[in-house]
């Protein structure tokens, strides 16, 4: 059996290469869905079967096209869900030369089981390598084009209310009418659901007129729309954008203020209408869980003595009208306003959202010599603001880059989730990303499918920031389609959810030393994603046990 497994083609009879393959019938271009159109015949000397290799692996390592099999292929995959929780692995194939249709499909589900969901993943140049990032629906035929790897990604979702307890899946790859392999996913539900409402708090720029780029001749209540499409795929990835479907007064707004899946949204600072900024307060101050998720962002990354006073003349009138509302200020650098107040010290009492880049929790990377002796760590003076009752999150951009965590197409996938690992462990509540479709076709990216150097402008070898979605046009569908690392990103949030879970039943000792098993600082962590997925199993083992006694 293992060397039928190996060896997939090389046994196929001389009548399948009239099977849609090759040789006797004509020849396919690909779609961007997978998906096949007729074009020319193919000469019958290059009707040759040849081997196709194939193997599983887990949802957060990232198989290149230049990826080839490993010496041991698994074809089991064994995947560990609480209820609400998603969880995905992947099925990989590979060949010497072209294969026009290869079928991939689940031969058994079980009833009552988790949601499976099947991606095509897609990938793109980056750093020498074609890594995988853009998913599309996966139509159950795949196209291998030779020496060139491609990937099916599988997810699989708990409802809430799912019976816990183990359901085996199971899956085909199917040439020409023969099936080629066979795979198991055994999927294990934990008896315990990750809550709905989610303490950590997500915000995530989202712009209208960079879909209107990547979808000609939209305009109007179509585009309206298209944005609806796209916030709601944020969402399904448990990640609120910046700002909500529709204007804060309009009733329709109510249903995502109030969707626990929605962590937070921006107000707009209605710069030339004080009176339409109280009127939007008031509303908010009509129901607390509104008003616990709104906030103001009116500067973003102050850097100078200058810019601290903009902010504060900003502040003043913000926390005059509307006094409750949280003031999110990103920043990066701890400057000295003058020669008795840092940075930090200057935006207490302004800002109460407090949103440092990540690197900034290593105190020396923005203290001066003279800071350090002057003020607590970083960490510390974050932990007082959170005692004082303002919140803390914290954000990356197109820095920093290695050997800190971001989420670049080009880093590891372990890197993309292990990041929210890091968050939790700084005790940050939240989390600010600067872009989901920044497709500026001014700075070059025409084509984020084909090209995700977005800031070119900053850097031409920085992949992927500030875009986390692709324009859905290629696929053919009216909305969004989400990456590879947005799966991890909503995998990291529901990790980050599990952990308080733990804290809750465990304490907070004991998570942190489950949390350094894999990353213990910022720069020092495992990328063996074995060992990270045991220390999930672990975590989710414990809670578990914990609620059952």
């Amino acid at each position: 059996m293992k060397t039928k497994n190996r060896i997939l083609a090389a046994l196929l009879l001389p009548a399948l290469l009239c099977t849609g393959l090759a040789g006797c019938s004509p020849a396919e271009t690909d779609t961007a869905d997978g998906t096949e159109t007729v074009s020319a015949e193919v000469p019958e000397q290059e009707a040759v079967m040849e081997p196709i290799t194939t193997w599983m692996t887990n949802g957060i390592d990232k198989v290149t096209e230049e990826q080839t099999i490993s010496e041991n292929p698994a074809y089991t995959m064994d995947i560990w869900l609480a209820k609400n929780d998603a969880e995905g692995c992947q099925v990989s194939f590979r060949a010497p030369k072209r294969y026009g249709s290869i079928a991939f499909t689940c031969t058994k589900q079980p009833d009552n089981a988790p949601m499976l969901d099947m991606f095509k993943v897609h990938t793109l140049p980056a750093g020498g390598k074609h890594y995988p990032d853009p998913f599309s629906p996966f139509s159950g035929k795949l196209t291998l084009l030779a020496e060139t790897t491609a990937s099916v990604y599988l997810r699989f979702t708990a409802d809430p209310e799912i019976n816990a307890g183990d359901y085996t899946y199971e899956f085909a790859m199917d040439v020409g009418g023969t099936v080629q392999q066979t795979y198991t996913v055994n999927v294990h539900v934990w008896d315990f659901a990750l809550p709905e409402a989610l303490s950590c708090a997500t915000a995530v720029g989202l712009y209208k007129h960079y879909i209107a780029c990547m979808h000609p001749g939209v305009s109007g209540e179509e585009l309206d729309q298209l944005y609806v499409n796209y916030y709601n795929t944020l969402l399904e990835y448990k990640v609120s954008a910046y700002d909500l479907p529709y204007d804060i007064l309009d009733d329709r707004a109510d249903a995502y203020m109030s969707d626990p899946r929605v962590t937070s949204f921006r107000v707009p600072t209605c710069d030339d209408d004080d009176a339409r900024l109280v009127q939007i307060y008031e509303k908010l101050c009509s129901n607390p869980v509104w008003l616990d998720k709104a906030y103001f962002y009116p500067l973003d990354e102050p850097t100078s003595k200058e810019m601290l006073d903009q902010l504060a003349g900003l502040c003043e009138r913000l926390q005059r009208l509307a006094p409750e509302v949280y003031i999110c200020t990103p920043f990066f650098l701890n400057v000295d306003y003058d020669g008795d107040t840092d940075q930090i010290s200057f935006m207490t009492g302004k800002t109460t959202l407090w949103c440092p880049k990540s690197y900034m929790y290593i105190t020396s990377n923005i203290y001066t010599a003279d800071q350090m002796q002057k003020y607590p760590s970083f960490g510390e003076r974050m932990a007082e603001r959170k005692a004082a009752g303002d919140k803390v999150w914290w954000y990356v951009c197109w820095e920093p880059g290695d050997p800190y965590n971001n989420l670049f197409v080009e880093q590891r996938g372990i890197q993309n989730r292990m990041l929210f690992w890091q968050q939790y462990a700084n005790d940050v509540d939240g989390f600010l990303y600067w872009g989901a479709n920044y497709w500026d076709p001014t700075n070059g990216t025409t084509d984020p499918w084909n090209d995700m150097a977005t800031v070119k402008h900053l850097s031409e070898t920085v992949y992927g920031d500030g875009s986390l979605l692709y324009n859905g046009t290629p696929v053919n569908i009216k909305g969004a389609c989400a990456s590879f690392r947005l799966a991890q990103i909503r995998d990291g949030i529901e990790d980050f959810e599990m952990f308080r879970m733990a804290e809750e039943l465990l304490g907070r000792e004991w998570v942190d030393e489950m949390i350094a098993r894999v990353t213990p600082s910022l720069t020092r962590y495992s990328n063996d994603t074995e060992n990270f997925l045991s220390v999930r199993k672990a975590v989710g083992d414990a809670i578990a046990e914990k609620l059952s006694k």
